[in-house]
């Protein structure tokens, strides 16, 4: 129940972050200087790790709940978690990585 509730608020909270993403981002021309100062302001880097952490977060738990609808052994199940885990602790700090960059 929690994780089918995470995923319609993350979709939601998805997609205010990209119309706030688009609409901005999207308003100048892009450049370097524009790219550099938006990447130094606390607001982009907050709006840019939020959009990581709940895109990355909403698509693995997307996966889990098919997992759950098809896996039917407790130790298959885990297996599944416990890659899902190392496949978005991987994304998620590759993302910090480029942001941070």
């Amino acid at each position: 129940m929690i994780s089918w509730l995470w995923q319609r608020f993350s979709g939601i909270g998805l997609l205010i972050l990209l119309f706030i993403h688009l609409s901005i981002s999207h308003l100048r021309p892009l450049t370097y200087e524009n790219m550099q100062m938006r990447l130094s302001s606390p607001f982009w880097l907050f709006l840019n790790f939020s959009l990581l952490g709940l895109s990355v977060s909403h698509a693995l738990n997307g996966l889990w709940q098919i997992g759950q609808d098809y896996i039917m052994k407790e130790a298959l199940r885990r297996m599944l978690a416990f890659c899902l885990w190392l496949i978005g602790g991987f994304l998620f700090l590759l993302g910090l990585l480029i942001l941070l960059r």
